[in-house]
This record gives structure tokens, sequence and C-alpha cells, in this order.
């Protein structure tokens, strides 16, 4: 029984010696089987495998597994190359598609837009405000547009609809210098203006007396009336920027009458006398 044993465990001893090689070796073969090989990713999408043969300026020789063919593939083409030894080479990176908020129309040189006017007044509903906004914007608009000249006049709709694009109001303006707002616009100029405007109103009264015979007999009437006028102050201000972000223009001024009109005799005085003004 001894004499079992003692075989036993030799067989099993020289099983082992000699297994734990075999398989080890058939691992390496295995492993040495496997050939590796070079990877191309497209801008496209696409993934071709196989060897690079050459890298020149604009093409990549490549070689597609199990063919023989060479092929030139474009460099402006091929995002990236993943080499057999691990290597990766960024070739060309994709483009970022720009958004809508990203892209800025080009700068047309003696372009001008005029922005929305501050306005400032008491007592005045919200809707009226905005109102005389657009129209200070608008009479400014077409009083310098209306004579031809070196100088170009951005449409006030124009002008509206990029600020609105790019989330722009009468607040957040506040956020971007004057060269942005250029950028924005495509002008190379920008005109911003502002009215402050107080009104009070004159209360009048006035009595009249008319006397009538009737009868031989004088009678007397009167009779009573009140007039109620309003006055305005109209202060009026315009400023000029260029691309630069410099101011070429300032001024100020307050119109002389009294109605609430007056505010455009002010401001076409000092348009009429601005370095954008169409002589």
């Amino acid at each position: 029984m001894k004499k079992y044993v003692n075989l036993l465990g030799a067989v099993l001893s020289l099983l082992i010696t000699y297994h734990i090689p075999l398989m080890a070796q058939k691992a390496s073969l295995t492993k040495s089987s496997v050939v590796k090989e070079d990877s191309v990713l497209m801008l496209s999408g696409e993934t071709k495998h196989g060897k690079i043969t050459g890298v020149g300026t604009d093409v990549v020789l490549f070689v597609h597994s199990g063919e023989k063919l060479e092929y030139s593939l474009k460099r402006a083409d091929i995002h990236k190359i993943v080499f057999a030894s691990g290597r990766t080479e960024i070739v060309t990176a994709p483009a970022v598609a720009k958004s809508p908020a990203d892209t800025y129309p080009p700068m047309e040189h003696n372009l001008i837009a005029v922005l929305p006017f501050k306005y400032r007044s008491v007592g005045e509903p919200l809707e009226q405000i905005n109102a005389t906004k657009e129209k200070l914007q608008d009479d400014t608009y077409s009083y310098l547009s209306k004579r031809n000249g070196m100088y170009k006049f951005q449409d006030p709709q124009t002008t509206n609809a990029l600020l609105i694009r790019k989330g722009i109001d009468e607040n957040t303006i506040r956020a971007y210098t004057f060269d942005e707002l250029c950028k924005i616009l495509g002008t190379e100029y920008i005109v911003q203006g502002g009215l402050s405007r107080s009104s009070k109103e004159n209360v009048s009264s006035a009595e009249t007396k008319t006397v009538n015979k009737d009868d031989d007999r004088l009678r007397q009437n009167k009779a009573a009336s009140t007039v109620v006028e309003k006055t305005y102050q109209n202060e009026v201000s315009v400023l000029i920027y260029n691309r630069q972000n410099d101011k070429v223009f300032d001024n100020h001024r307050t119109a002389i009458l009294s109605q609430e009109d007056s505010y455009k005799d002010a401001l076409f005085y000092m348009l009429k006398r601005c370095p954008i003004y169409n002589k």
C-alpha cells in the first residue's frame, strides 16, 4: 500500500512540473498570435483599423487590415490616431459648433447704430414711457439718416433685434462696454441719448359778465371759466462712442420752449453739430 502511495505522489509531482510551463507557453503563444493594429478615428465618426505606413504634411498613408493596397487619408479628415504601441496623436480637433449667441455680424465701416434712449419722467405709465423711448430713437435715426453722406445709419428695428438676441435690455446693457456693443451690432459708432422731463400744471380762472336789456330792465349774467395749461421742461443728452470705446461727442441741452415735443428742438440742434452728421 505504501508503495502505491509513493508512486501516486511521484506522478502528481511530474504532472505539476510539466503542466504549468506548458500552460504558460500556450498563453504566451496565444498572446503573441494577436496582431496589434493602428486605429484611425475620422472626424466623421468612422474608425479605421490597419497599419500606418507613412505620415506626410497633408496625408497619412494607411493599409486596411487584411489588405495590401495603400490609401492616402487627408489629415484634415482625421481626428486622432491610436498607434499599436498605445501612443495617441491628435491630428485635427473637432470643430466646435458656434451657437447663435457667439456669432456677430461683420463690422461695416462708418455704420452707426442709435440705441434706445433713456427716458426719465414722473407720473407717466410704463406703456407711455416705453413708447417715448422708441419715439426718441426713431426721431434720432430719421433726422440723421435723411441726409446722404459718408455715414450710414442702422435701422432701429435691426438694432433692437440684435440686442434682443443677446438678451440685452435697458438694465443689462450697463454690463457692456461700447466697443462690445459695436461688435454685437456690427457698427463703427454708437449713439446713446437720454431725455429727462418734468411737467407742471398752471391753472387760470376767468369771469365774464354780460348785460342784457329786457323789457326796459337790465339783466346782468356772470360766467366763470377755468383753464389748465400743462408745461414741460425737456433736458436732452446725446453721447457718441466709437468701436475703440472712445467718447467722441458729449452734449446736453434744455429745450427753450415748454411744449411736450419741444425736446426735438434741443435734440436736432445737437445732432446737427455732432461729428457724424452728414453735412
